[in-house]
């Protein structure tokens, strides 16, 4: 697979270029809570931590932890029932949804599992359909660059049906970068996918951030995944239950193994 990642970002550098140590994303206190009364489940219970501008967080933690919840709030899907989210420099509680809406169509990226992509439209189609619902029109060389950068630019005219599991991915993946966002969120990006196309997939992320200077939040369930971040996040109970700071697979295999003996035995 042919990529360049590594070139300068899309549209230029100017603040691209300085990242490193802004908070791009900041939750503080953030607690989440479904139903009510007896009925009710915390899912995130007084959660605070930033993401710095050019990095690449892995999220992890047992099945129950809050990790969807922690991106679905972090993101601004899903409003917090207290505690605050900043996104770029603006606190999401304070905008309505139409202005909501726009922040996550300008400054946030998605990937997601199973692609999400439309199955009529071709490939060049889903990369610029951020800009269309956005009422611009694409910018044919920004969406062929972009292609270009992910190993696709001979698949313009191709449709999804026609592409493997991991092109598709791909796809997403260009979709996510042409709007130049300031995070790109991905929920488990790699799980539908085999090994080898997901350590392609991964590479891909990690270049995102360390060539064009995104910031890429990523939940996961795989160590090997998690081992391509700068830092992994762990959750358990909707708390967080600590971080490593340039993980290895090993390290986060133990981790995870612990904390799921420590859920086992409650």
């Amino acid at each position: 697979m042919t990529n360049t990642l590594n070139e300068a970002p899309l549209g230029g550098g100017g603040a691209d270029a300085a990242f490193g140590s802004t908070e791009v994303v900041r939750l503080e206190s953030v607690r989440k809570v479904y139903g009510g009364g007896r009925n009710a489940v915390v899912a995130l219970d007084e959660v605070s931590v930033g993401l710095r501008q050019g990095s690449f967080t892995a999220v992890m933690g047992p099945s129950g932890s809050g990790k969807s919840t922690f991106l679905q709030c972090a993101a601004g899907l899903d409003r917090p029932t207290s505690g605050s989210v900043v996104l770029d420099g603006v606190k999401l509680a304070s905008l309505g949804e139409n202005r909501l809406t726009k922040l996550r169509r300008d400054r946030i990226g998605f990937i997601f599992q199973s692609f999400n992509l439309l199955p009529a439209l071709n490939v060049r189609d889903n990369v610029g359909l951020p800009l269309r619902l956005a009422g611009r029109r694409p910018d044919r060389a920004a969406v062929q660059e972009v292609l270009e950068r992910v190993g696709l630019g001979g698949r313009l005219h191709s449709r999804p049906g026609e592409l493997s599991g991991g092109q598709q991915q791909r796809v997403a993946i260009a979709r996510a970068l042409i709007t130049r966002p300031a995070v790109i969120f991905a929920d488990e990006p790699t799980g539908a996918l085999d090994t080898t196309t997901a350590r392609e997939v991964l590479v891909l992320l990690r270049e995102a951030v360390e060539g064009a200077g995104r910031t890429v939040v990523m939940v996961t369930h795989d160590p090997v995944a998690a081992a391509h971040a700068d830092r992994v996040l762990f959750l358990a109970d909707g708390r967080v239950a600590g971080e490593i700071d340039r993980p290895s697979v090993e390290q986060v295999a133990e981790r995870m193994t612990r904390l799921g003996a420590a859920g086992a035995n409650r």
